[in-house]
């Protein structure tokens, strides 16, 4: 099967997003408008899907332009974020809920690999692209997730 990166994207927005994930957190997407953040902190993740290309070339020849095979690579960043109060392992439960989630996940358009969790600390010291608010309240933890899709091109 092949899929684009926005395909890609969907299958795991709606992996993520689905009534059974589990996830019982708010989910904010990358490059997406966002509401500010209420002035009593409550957690949140912040999604980001990167889309690195294929790096090694066709993995199938399909008989011309624009119809050969290609391997795309991908990572998925959820940045998860709780008040500061309640302390860097329960941002750190919440992130393996949404590495578990996407961890040996595969359909028709996406695989998804290598499901860590990363203990990040005091929000204040990192930057997501794309996030505005001011999360210096926060601690936060990462769930980074390797992805595959196919594409054809």
């Amino acid at each position: 099967m092949s899929a684009t990166a926005n395909q890609a994207l969907l299958a795991i927005r709606a992996r993520l997003e689905a009534d059974d994930s589990g996830i019982t957190i708010p989910l904010r997407w990358h490059g997406e408008p966002s509401d500010p953040l209420p002035d009593d902190p409550v957690p949140f993740g912040f999604v980001i899907f990167n889309n690195e290309g294929s790096g090694n070339g066709p993995i199938e020849f399909g008989g011309g332009r624009g119809q050969n095979r290609y391997r795309n690579n991908g990572t998925v960043e959820t940045y998860v974020f709780v008040p500061a109060q309640s302390g860097l392992p329960a941002a750190l439960d919440l992130a393996e809920t949404v590495a578990s989630r996407l961890r040996s996940f595969r359909d028709d358009t996406v695989s998804c690999f290598s499901a860590d969790v990363i203990p990040i600390g005091a929000a204040s010291n990192i930057a997501p692209p794309g996030l505005d608010s001011d999360v210096s309240n926060f601690v936060a933890a990462l769930a980074e997730v390797r992805v595959t899709f196919d594409q054809i091109g």
